[in-house]
């Protein structure tokens, strides 16, 4: 990951701290502080997007302890990590929805009462006249069929969404 966004995240870095051997060492520093978190952090999207948060937030702290930060500064870096994290949610939730259309219609169904409607297993039974362990078996199916598509990472977003 470092031979592959270093450059851009020096790029991205020098465009807060217009000074590129600090641009440089921010990056590199905050390589160095991933390496030595590895086993504790967890990356919830993409790596790219990860590496850019994580860029941000070191060149507003390399920023803060040199006292070169302006509210001007501060805000638009507040900012962009806001605007990131919609385009991250909106994303998934795209990812999301083209998923559930490709399930089969009746698990379709199926998730889409229990998910987006709340309905509970029974009330979701009850409605399609259906067993209430045939919509178990379909929702186990539906979420197994998301996770071998989208892996874990869609899950985590249906666990938060519901």
């Amino acid at each position: 990951m470092f031979t592959e966004y270093y450059a851009e995240l020096v790029a991205y870095a020098y465009g807060y701290t217009r000074d590129a051997a600090a641009a440089e060492d921010v990056v590199q520093e905050m390589f160095c502080n991933l390496w030595d978190k590895r086993d504790r952090v967890q990356v919830t999207a993409s790596a790219r997007g990860f590496l850019f948060s994580s860029a941000r937030n070191a060149v507003l702290n390399y920023l803060t302890r040199t006292r070169k930060i302006t509210v001007e500064l501060s805000d638009r870096l507040s900012d962009e990590l806001h605007l990131q994290e919609e385009m991250d949610t909106a994303r998934q939730d795209k990812l999301l929805y083209a998923l559930i259309e490709r399930l089969p219609a009746r698990r379709k169904c199926i998730f889409k009462l229990c998910f987006f409607d709340e309905l509970t297993y029974a009330e979701t039974a009850a409605r399609l006249g259906i067993s209430v362990n045939t919509v178990k078996t379909q929702m186990g199916r539906a979420l197994a069929d998301l996770r071998e598509r989208a892996g874990e990472l869609l899950l985590v977003v249906v666990g938060a969404r519901k």
